[in-house]
Parts: structure tokens; sequence; C-alpha cells
């Protein structure tokens, strides 16, 4: 690495450089290679100044004194002590002055604390967390070594993701106040939809073996497996704004707040979240429209059952999953890939969808093609627990009618969100996670997706910038 401490040596050796191949590339010796060459040679001399110049204005802010004072305590020079930063330039090596009290205890640098570097070495913090909300570590450090002299190492990536997350789950309360207050949901829309679903994660943790026992020499004969899959929930509170025109155009969305837990009980914190969104929310702004949508989880619609802000909702079942069940009555009505299964599918789908009070017509030809089966036949009892189905939601379908008031009936976006929250990033191959490790990404990916990053980012060096009070003595 090149000498950090002459900024105007390397301003001038960057003027040289340039000169020097200005007159060969405009040479016949100039060519592809040649410019490829000067690039090169132009990013090192700018990463020598950037070093140069980052070191200056680090040392800008350095307290030059044998004796400070900061809350009612005195601190003493002890020594120069060198510190490694990680700057966009490559690494720096900064000389920082360290205080301490007489009778000795933790030590103090002004340095750090002028420069909001306490417990940092890494300035380019931001972007590592931003890219490790999207990427694993080892890709984060090969995309920044890319554009970067020095990328910093997948462990130092690591514990800045584990820092970052976990600051995020300490301070959620007063995160979600700050968000609420410099990026609130946009609430232009007429319509306020609340969605929530779940997704299996792989947990480090100890589950019951299944499949079959194996069966070659040597094969482990415990009873329990490395990983265990459970259910992370995924949810969204969004406002949308309903067509003019709901034959020829769908619902937009405006605005989006995403939350993402790992495995818990019922969802509890999610569902609690996202009811305290909610209710922000609907403080903010009259909604025309205030729709719950989800799949046809009993679980699902039981929790939104517990929660009376959701007395005064729209409920509704997603229409793709209605229309799953649908074509599954079918196949055990009529039999599996019949023609007649087929046509009636094709149009109980289209009247479902389209005509008013369709799911109690519907209902009443799945009792009536029912008493065709034999009882006591594996059929009957499929097309039995298919009927119920459609009984047990009816007053969630009322598709017709959503779709004239221009409702949204798929639950696509929520569903997407589970994918792209937490399969894209926790269900890599190979991957397997503690609750307290996935929480953390999830506490980052949900801030990326909603658009929230800067105000996070914002407040997390809020948090964690100590105010600096240590001031020369008189």
């Amino acid at each position: 690495m090149e000498d950090t401490q002459d900024l105007s040596a390397c301003v001038t050796k960057l003027q040289e450089n340039v000169l020097r191949w200005e007159d060969r590339l405009r040479s016949e010796s100039g060519g592809p290679d040649a410019f490829r060459q000067a690039m090169g040679e132009l990013r090192a001399s700018l990463d020598a100044i950037g070093r140069a110049g980052f070191l200056r204005l680090a040392q800008a802010g350095e307290v030059a004194a044998e004796t400070l004072v900061g809350e009612g305590r005195i601190y003493r020079f002890k020594q120069v002590v060198d510190k490694e930063w990680m700057s966009l330039w490559g690494k720096v090596a900064v000389p920082r002055r360290l205080y301490q009290e007489d009778h000795g205890g933790p030590s103090r640098v002004p340095l750090d604390e002028r420069c909001g570097m306490s417990g940092r070495f890494m300035v380019l913090e931001r972007v590592t967390a931003f890219l490790g909300a999207r990427l694993v570590a080892g890709e984060v450090e090969d995309s920044l070594g890319e554009v970067l002299p020095e990328p910093p190492s997948r462990t130092a990536i690591q514990h800045v993701l584990t820092a970052v997350g976990q600051c995020a789950e300490e301070g959620a309360e007063q995160l979600e106040l700050c968000l609420e207050t410099a990026a609130p949901l946009n609430a232009e829309g007429d319509t306020l939809v609340v969605s929530w679903d779940g997704v299996m994660v792989p947990l480090r943790e100890p589950a019951p073996k299944r499949g079959r026992p194996a069966e070659r020499p040597m094969a482990t004969d415990t009873a329990t497996a490395p990983t265990a899959w459970k259910e992370a929930g995924v949810g969204m509170v969004a406002t949308y704004l309903t067509p003019l025109d709901p034959d020829t155009e769908e619902p937009q969305r405006v605005d989006v707040r995403y939350a993402a837990r790992m495995p818990e009980a019922k969802m509890a914190t999610l569902v609690n979240g996202l009811v305290d969104q909610t209710i922000r929310a609907m403080q903010q702004s009259v909604y025309d429209h205030l729709v719950i949508l989800a799949d046809g989880r009993r679980e699902i619609w039981r929790t939104v059952d517990e929660h009376a802000e959701f007395d005064g909702f729209i409920r509704i079942l997603d229409f793709y999953h209605a229309a799953q069940h649908l074509s599954m009555a079918a196949e055990h009505l009529f039999g599996k890939a019949s023609a007649k299964a087929d046509r009636w599918y094709r149009s109980w789908r289209h009247k479902l969808r389209h005509e008013p009070g369709a799911v109690a017509s519907l209902i009443r030809s799945l009792r009536y093609h029912r008493r065709r089966l034999p009882r006591r036949s594996e059929r009957y009892r499929r097309a039995s627990t298919e009927l119920g189905y459609f009984t047990n939601n009816r007053d969630k379908m009322d598709y017709a009618r959503y779709h004239a008031t221009g409702l949204i009936i798929s639950s696509g976006p929520v569903e997407a969100a589970a994918k792209t929250i937490v399969g894209h990033r926790l269900k890599r191959s190979g991957m397997r996670w503690t609750r307290q490790g996935g929480q953390h990404i999830l506490n980052l990916r949900v801030l990326v997706q909603s658009n929230r990053w800067d105000p996070f980012w914002n407040w997390y060096l809020e948090q964690t910038t100590p105010l600096t009070t240590l001031k020369k003595a008189a």
C-alpha cells in the first residue's frame, strides 16, 4: 500500500500518471489494452488519494491535550494507538490518542468518538449491511472485491450483519416510532390491505428423523435429524388504489410495510406487529375499504377473529387458493383427469369469479354430486373435506362483489414476499439457521423490501453513536 500520509504527493502522482497515459493513448501504441491498463493505474492513484484524504480528515478530529474531562471524571493521555479502519479506498491505519483515568478502568479515544467510530472499524458499514441483507457473506465479499481495493472479510461482514440486525431487534419499538415519523405508510390509496402467510425455514435444531430407516452398513441409528423445518411468518400492511374500471384495470399498490419473523407459536409477534401498524395506518387516514386477505388456513382466520381491530374489515379468501380446492373437488367428484371433472371445474371457476352469490350455488352442486358417491369411499370422504372448505369460508368468497368494488382478491403479493424476503435468503442449499441469526437477516430484509432503508440507517447511527462528552481540562 502506498504512503497515505502525503496527500499532495498522491495528487501530484495522479497528475503525472494522467499526463503520461494521455500521451501514450494519443499515439499509435494506444489501444484497448493500453486504455484498460491506464484505468487500472488511475484507480490505484485515486485510491491512494482517498486514503490520504481520509487520514487527513480523520486526524482533524483529534484532541491534542494531556488531560480531558468528561462526566465528572478526569482522563489522562496514555499513549498513541493505531487502529486499522476499513474505508472505501482500502485499509487506513489511523493513529489515535488514548486516555484513561489514573486508577484505571475503561479507556476513551476522543478521535473515535468525534468520528462516530467507537466500537467500529468499517466506514462502509452501511453498504455491507445493505448487501448482506440480500446476499450471503461470501457473495458480499466477492461483490465488494470487484469495486473496492480491499473488501472486508466474511467474518467482518457477518459481524456487521449481527450487530445491525440485533440493534433493530432490541430497539424494535423505537424503530417503529421512527419509521412512522420519517417514512409513514403512504395513505394516498383508498384501500388498506392486511395479509400474512407462513413459509418453512431450516433451523439448526434437532428434529425427529423422517422417512425409511437407513439399511446400509454403518448407518447411524439416531432417532433425530440435525435440521428442523419450522414455519416462519411474513406479513404486510399495504395501501391500494381501486381502479376506475375494475373490468379493465387492476388495483394499484401505493405503498407497503413488510414484516417477517422466525418461527414462533401462532406467529404472535408478527401478528401483533401487523395489528399495531394497522392501527397507526387507520389513525393517519380514513380508507374507503379495509381488507384482510389470506388463504383458507383456519389458524389465520381464527387469529383474525381474536383481534377486535379487524372486526370491520372485509374478509377475502385468496381466489386462487379457492380455485385450487375447486379443482380437487372436481377430481374427487368425477374422477381424476376426466372430461366431466374438467367441464365442471371450468364452469364453476368462472361462476365463482364473476357471478354474485355463486358460492351458495357451488355448495349445492357439491352436495348434489357427492350423493352419487359411495358413502364409505375415499372419494366421498375427500369430497366432503372440500365441501367443508367452501362451507366454512363462504363468507369470504363473494368474488364478484369484491371485483366490482375494485378490491384485490389474490394473496399473491404476500406469498411473493414470503419467497423474496425469506426463501431467497434463508433457504439456500445447505443452510440452517438459529432463530436469532435468521431474525437478524429478516430484520434487514423487510426494511430493504419496504423501501425504508434510509430512515432505518439514520436511526441505527443515532442508536450506536454515543455523544462526545470529553473536553479539555481547564
